[in-house]
């Protein structure tokens, strides 16, 4: 080794941002995409959205950068973005009104420049930072909305909260009412308010909103008085049939009925209301149930196997199910039943955001900015600290529709049911 190389293997060069508090704290890890890497079921996260920017690698940022003499602000941010001081401070604090793109373009160049949004209190200090719980239950191995994080952790930033994650899986649900079982901050009473994502079971949602101000992301709660921020369920199963009624199909089936998840009985209820619309024979028979455990654990019983592949050879010619996943099985359903899809079958998903893997083929399906909905959830739920009484609200973002490869006229050659 020469003396040169032997100098900085000595004394390494100190990156901007080495040994800052970005680096992700203990028990998470991070790929090289900067994308968290959740622990273990039941493990816990302490993530402060407050921090120091990034290293900032945008060539244009840092020429922006130099030519500055204080601290960014929004009027700065405003000019180099061609807006309204206005809209940038709207952008910032997440109120309505604001188109995504531009949104996302603020608070880019706001991360970028390491501005942050601070709030005052009346006597016209710094406002405290308030802590907020995350509680999210899915099993670590199936969680693949962690956009909803993305969208929370933007709102926190404008917002000076801190939030506190902790995951479980559904069978652990029940350890979050024990003090010991708690992340600290929830334990000795600093977290003020909680963000439930994804299906908790109904008594346990019941006396956590009795304990703390609460949202749900996705799952709805009716014995609560628990906030719902959702996609609109029904208005894209309405998109979807009205897709498949185009192509000619008039035999649509849904699969991935469960009655004890919130949204597959929304989504079931669009697919009626669609099928009436459109003036559709409504056949109960058409109907494939799934079980929660199904949804949980990404796996189909073999008799409900049996059960769509009967349908699809007696002239059931396109169907709709209830996610991403559930779609992507019936695919593999049709595929060992030797039907081709969307040659003989078409099949839609739904929640074209869910980052499954496509393992068979890309579905026609509709979609929805989930960083939106966790930006929307994190400032119901400040709205609710300050205004506990108000009556609960159930906030849905429309959706739309995404064009795949799962489906197409129908084929007149498939066997008709009887009558």
């Amino acid at each position: 080794m020469d003396e040169v190389s032997a100098d900085i293997a000595r004394h390494p060069p100190q990156l901007p941002g080495a040994g800052r508090v970005n680096a992700p704290p203990e028990g998470v890890s991070a790929t090289n995409s900067g994308d968290l890497v959740l622990p273990a079921a039941g493990g816990k996260i302490s993530v402060n959205f407050r921090t120091d920017p990034p290293p900032l690698q945008s060539v244009r940022t840092k020429h922006i950068l130099a030519g500055m003499a204080k601290a960014p602000n929004q009027t700065f941010i405003a000019r180099q973005l061609n807006l309204a001081p206005g809209t940038v401070s709207r952008a910032l604090r997440q109120e309505p009104g604001i188109k995504p793109e531009t949104r996302e373009r603020v608070l880019k160049l706001a991360q970028q420049l390491g501005y942050t949004l601070r709030r005052r209190s009346k006597n016209g200090g710094e406002a405290a930072a308030c802590y907020l719980g995350v509680l999210v239950q899915a099993p670590e191995s199936n969680w693949t909305h962690t956009r909803y994080l993305v969208g929370l952790s933007e709102a926190a930033a404008a917002m000076n909260v801190t939030l506190i994650v902790h995951h479980v899986s559904f069978q652990d649900c029940l350890s979050i009412l024990h003090a010991d079982r708690q992340p600290p901050a929830m334990r000795d009473g600093r977290v003020k308010g909680i963000c439930l994502v994804h299906r908790w079971p109904e008594d346990v949602a019941k006396r956590l909103s009795e304990q703390f101000a609460a949202v749900s992301v996705v799952h709805f709660y009716p014995d609560t008085g628990i906030d719902l921020i959702d996609m609109d369920h029904r208005s894209g199963m309405n998109l979807l049939a009205e897709h498949l009624y185009a192509l000619g199909h008039r035999r649509i089936g849904y699969f991935g009925y469960c009655g004890e998840i919130s949204w597959s009985r929304a989504r079931y209820a669009g697919y009626v209301e669609a099928m009436t619309r459109l003036g559709l024979r409504l056949n109960p028979a058409w109907t494939v149930d799934l079980t929660a455990e199904s949804f949980d654990q990404h796996v189909v019983a073999a008799e409900v196997g049996s059960q769509a592949a009967a349908l699809m050879h007696q002239g059931v010619t396109a169907w709709m199910a209830a996610n991403e996943w559930s779609g992507q099985a019936l695919t593999e359903i049709a595929r060992q039943a030797g039907l081709r899809v969307p040659e003989d079958i078409s099949i839609t998903g739904f929640d074209s955001s869910d980052t499954q893997p496509r393992t068979f083929i890309e579905l026609t399906s509709v979609g929805v900015s989930l960083s939106l909905i966790g930006a929307a959830a994190l400032q119901r739920l400040n709205h609710r600290l300050t205004n506990p009484s108000e009556p609960r609200r159930n906030i849905l973002f429309d959706v739309s529709l995404v064009e795949g490869k799962s489906t197409a006229p129908v084929n007149p050659r498939l066997k008709s049911l009887p009558g």
